[in-house]
Order: structure tokens, then sequence, then C-alpha cells
């Protein structure tokens, strides 16, 4: 055989047995980063329906061209729906989502990853920066996960991100991309400005408003929240950190339970992770002369703390009059703390509107809501102004109903009268910056 037809016969050969070497190689996983980042999340993320009724006008002929040029003065309640997503932050049942997920909602329906339904109360919302707290009361026995958080501080410009929604009602879609920029500015009608944003080119669609965004570990590292509908792969997200600093003023604890205890906390990032330190306490509340400023509070009750949600969802939990058996780390000692929570007496929500605002409201029950055709069968509806108060100087009407008051939901009296007993008492609003933005109330108007 001559050397050419060797080459041939071993080049033959070699092609025969390759089928076998290749059959021999090592496999490559199909689990990716992105894979184990949302089989994490997945049970954490729910599907948020609201419906609000909008009053809208139409003619005797239904809507036509001719509505546009003749108004009619027929007017009608018409539900319409809404989709957007959230995510649990606490095993208790608190959700985090977008305001304008939930504005001026009347009806909210939760749906959990294994497709239970259950539903949902606003418990707060902040417009100003798109953040609203949620909470649902899961069946006994039925154990409610929470999403892992991170932190958003130390973000990389390029690095993976995901995110997890339901845009167009697409239960727990996700998509994947990376970091576009960090510390981004928009700017909205109104006046309205969100800042610090994080910029991602992960596909953000409608409907996937206040879900998740994910770093390659699955944890949060922010909240969804716009996109540039001029544009494609353009999408926006809260930092994550910005939701925890104003935890402890959506879910304020005291306010909701009625309760006095007296020192503020907050979470910042520590060599060792992060951590809950006592920020400012209170001259003559519980806490004072128990903690101190500069505190790291370890444990409440028994459970251990480490961001924010644990601390202010366990203080919900306990209510008032309460005790709260304390952990915490003081000038390197460990020091077990009891604070006795005190109860406080109902505030009255009309004569503090009044003295405020120089307003009067009446509780909306669904047959006033008939009877009156308002656009909602819940809220405080005016039915007083005084003349040249700071109520008539912003431009509230009679008739109007107020369903938010700064960022707490207004359901009675006794509800804005928790409100706006945190209003500085005998100074005149007009006159103090923190008072004047309570009477930024959402209204809805006949």
């Amino acid at each position: 055989m001559n050397k050419l037809a060797s080459w041939i016969v071993f080049a033959a050969a070699g092609l025969a047995f390759a089928p076998a070497v290749a059959a021999q190689a090592p496999a490559v996983s199909r689990v990716t980063p992105v894979v184990l980042a949302y089989r994490r999340a997945k049970p954490s993320v729910v599907n948020i329906s609201s419906e609000k009724i909008v009053t809208t006008s139409f003619g005797p002929f239904g809507r036509d061209i001719f509505q546009d040029i003749f108004p009619s003065p027929l007017r009608r309640n018409v539900p319409v729906q809404s989709l957007g997503s959230g995510f649990l932050v606490h095993p208790a049942g608190y959700i985090v989502t977008n305001s304008h997920v939930v504005s001026r909602a009347t009806k909210i329906t939760v749906t959990l990853a294994d497709n239970f339904k259950l539903a949902a109360q606003v418990i707060s919302a902040d417009p100003d920066h798109d953040l609203a707290v949620l909470k649902i009361d899961p069946p006994k026995g039925k154990a409610l996960p929470h999403l892992p958080r991170g932190r958003s501080d130390d973000l990389m410009v390029g690095e993976t991100v995901i995110a997890v929604g339901n845009p167009m009602g697409l239960s727990h879609t996700v998509t994947a991309g990376i970091v576009s920029a960090l510390g981004r500015e928009l700017q909205f009608a109104q006046g309205v400005k969100y800042s610090g944003l994080i910029q991602t080119d992960a596909p953000i669609n409608p409907g996937s408003s206040g879900g998740p965004l994910l770093n390659v570990r699955g944890e949060l590292i922010g909240i969804n929240t716009a996109i540039r509908a001029d544009a494609q792969n353009i999408g926006f997200a809260i930092p994550v950190d910005k939701l925890m600093a104003l935890f402890p003023m959506l879910l304020n604890f005291e306010r909701i339970n009625r309760a006095v205890f007296g020192a503020t906390v907050q979470q910042r990032h520590g060599r060792a992770g992060d951590e809950l330190i006592v920020t400012a306490v209170r001259a003559g509340t519980p806490a004072y002369g128990k903690l101190k400023v500069g505190d790291f509070l370890r444990a409440l009750n028994g459970k251990a703390l480490a961001q924010a949600p644990d601390f202010t969802c366990e203080m919900l939990a306990l209510g008032a009059p309460a005790k709260a058996f304390l952990e915490c780390d003081r000038g390197g000692k460990t020091l077990q703390i009891t604070v006795d929570i005190k109860a406080k007496p109902k505030p009255d929500g009309n004569l503090l509107a009044s003295r405020l605002f120089g307003l009067k409201f009446r509780e909306v029950t669904p047959q006033i809501a008939r009877e009156l055709r308002l656009p909602v069968e819940h809220g405080l509806m005016v039915v007083g102004i005084d003349v040249g108060s700071p109520a008539a100087r912003v431009g509230l009407r009679l008739k109007d109903v107020v369903f938010q008051v700064g960022t707490g939901y207004v359901v009675d009296l006794e509800s804005l009268g928790m409100i706006l007993e945190e209003a500085a008492a005998g100074q005149n609003p007009a006159d103090n910056a923190q008072t004047r933005a309570k009477i930024r109330a959402k209204v809805n108007r006949v």
C-alpha cells in the first residue's frame, strides 16, 4: 500500500471513530446562573390584579364619533381591570409593588406562584417613589415564601440582571439583560420625578411593573418600575437600598398599630452584612432610657434581625400594648432589653382635619356611593371646606372623595386621624413644609 493509500485509510478510520469520541465528551450543564436565580425567586413573585372605577360619559346611542364634538352630560361608573407584579418580602404576607399598580384600586387580587388567589389590601403607598406595600392573609397552615434581598450600592454596569413579572398577564415571565447605567433620573407630568434609578436592557413590558429585578444569585436588587415607550430595551428599576430605607416609613407600625415605641431603626450595610441600627430615640417614650442611638439590633422576641422588613413586620405583629424583647449590641457587649409598647387612644379624624386643613368629611358607604353616583364605594367625602383654608387653597371641592393622604390609604375617619395626628400640632399648615405635604391627598372626583 502506498503512502497516499495509507493516509486515506487512516483518515477514513478516524472518521469512523469520530462519533464514538464525541459521544464520550463531557456534558455541558444547561442549568445556568439565570436558571438558578429564577428558580430561587419564582415562589415569591406574585401577579396583582386590581380593579378601579372610572367615571365616563356616554350618549343616548352609546359611544360614537359625535361624543367628542357634543359631550354628553350623562355619566356612569365603569370598572377597569389592570395587571401588575409584586413580590413577597416577609412570610407574614407583606408584598411590595409599584404605587401606580394599585392606585385608586377598589379591589385587589394577588395570585401566588401556585395559582392560589387571595384578596389584598393596601397598607401604604408612596407615589413620590412609586412604591406600595400590600398585605395578604394566607389560610391557616399555608406557609409563604419571601424573596431573598441583596444590595444595590455595589452594582456594576455590565453585570447580568434578571427581571421576573407578568407582562400582558403572562405569569412568571423571566427576561435577562445587563445593568446599562446607574443613577438615572426620570421626569413625568405634574412635576413627578424619580431619581437614582437602575437602567437595564432586560425587557420590561406592561404588567411587569412592581416585579423584582434580580442579580445572578436570585437576590432582589431592584423593583421594576418604568419603561421608555419610545425605545426598545430601556427599562428602569428602583434600587433595593432605597426600598429598605423607606420601609420603616411605608410600614409605620406605631401609626398602624396605634402604638408608642419611640425608637427609629434603619438598615445599613456593614462589614459582616446587613444590620439594623438605632438612629433616634424620642424622649418620653417607652424606648427612651433603654435603647440608645448606635445600638445594633440582633433579635426581636427570639427572631433574628438583619433587614428592615424583619424588624418592622415583627413589630406590626406585636400590636399594642405589648412587650418587645430585644437583643442588641452596644459597645461590643450584647444586651437583653425589654421595651413596653404602649397603646394610643383613637384619634378624631374630623377634628384634626378641621383644625389642620379646614376640612370636614363624611365616611362613604356603598349606599351613599350609589345615591350620589360616586366613583368609589369607600373613602372620605368632603362635605365642608372653610373659606380661605389650606384645603380651599389647594383646590379641594365638595363631594371629592379622598382615598389617600400622604403615604397612607384612608377608608374611614379613624385611619385619617392616625395619619393627621403625625402633623405638627398647633402649627399653621401653610407655614410648615412637613404638614403641608400631608394635604397632598389623592382624590376621586365626580
